[in-house]
């Protein structure tokens, strides 16, 4: 009776040894692996990882955004983080490949609101149209959000991004779409503005406001002005006999192709030219 109590006291450690290390062997990789710390380590990820630091997002472990919601989702994504970290001790070089793209629900978890307005109240953003209505994805627009830096230094999608659509084709691209302080300058709004814009450059932060894209100049510079339609040969004569302000795109030369002279007219000589 004694030898038999002996015997199952022994199975019973046995039992609690045999579960404390399988315990053992899947909570410690497992709670190493949910921290984000854990991933910085890997050459592949360091770029992402040190960016994350800096990023609004410093408070979130990478399966909050990274991995679907859910116990299910949650669950299999603990069980491959498991797998990892014991491949990575068997190969230390071999990175964690198990990072999917954030999912709208992965945002939704935490960011339920939907502001319609920028933090810093500046800038229109209905996310509730395009998250519900054009059913966009989050990622699509915010680019440089957590594990990238803005070629402005900044973690904050850029504005090119934004004109990816607003291109006043796909969607509206006024200022005033998406600008609450930014409209037309009252300088812009004169009538001489495209002949004396050149002058005004030079005393102007034009970049405050054009520095999105590079060559910005050239949107307008490249285009036919909306005068000179199909017949603009014929009737520039009288525009030009009305205001004078060739000069705000062609120099001399090209009016003499054809005329020969500068034509006299109105012609200011101290206006500056465009080349």
């Amino acid at each position: 009776m004694a030898e038999r109590a002996g015997s199952g006291k022994r199975r019973g450690l046995v039992v609690g040894l045999v579960v404390a290390v399988v315990l053992l062997l899947v909570l410690v990789p497992a709670f190493v692996t949910s921290r984000p710390g854990y991933f910085g380590r890997f050459d592949d990820l360091k770029s992402k990882y040190e960016p994350w630091k800096t990023s609004t997002h410093v408070a979130a472990r990478c399966q909050d955004c990274h991995v679907a919601p859910g116990l299910g989702s949650q669950a299999a994504y603990a069980v491959q983080s498991i797998g990892g970290f014991y491949a990575a001790l068997l190969v230390p070089s071999r990175t964690p490949k198990h990072f999917a793209s954030p999912t709208n629900a992965s945002c939704l978890a935490c960011h339920e609101d939907l502001r319609s307005i920028s933090p810093e109240g500046d800038l229109l953003i209905p996310h509730r149209a395009h998250v519900n209505i054009l059913k966009m994805d989050c990622v699509e627009c915010h680019d440089y959000l957590v594990h990238e830096i803005s070629p402005e230094g900044a973690h904050r999608p850029t504005m090119a991004g934004c004109l990816t659509c607003h291109d006043g084709d796909t969607a509206k691209n006024t200022c005033s779409a998406c600008h609450t302080s930014k409209g037309t300058p009252e300088s812009h709004k004169a009538d001489d503005w495209l002949i004396v814009h050149d002058d005004a450059a030079a005393r102007e932060d034009c970049d405050s406001c054009h520095a999105w894209t590079e060559d910005w100049c050239v949107d307008c510079h490249a285009k036919r002005p909306a005068s000179h339609t199909d017949d603009w040969r014929a009737v520039h004569g009288e525009q030009v006999a009305k205001r004078r302000n060739c000069e705000a795109c062609h120099d001399a030369a090209f009016c003499e192709k054809c005329h020969g002279i500068v034509p006299p007219l109105n012609y200011d000589p101290a206006l500056k030219l465009v080349e």
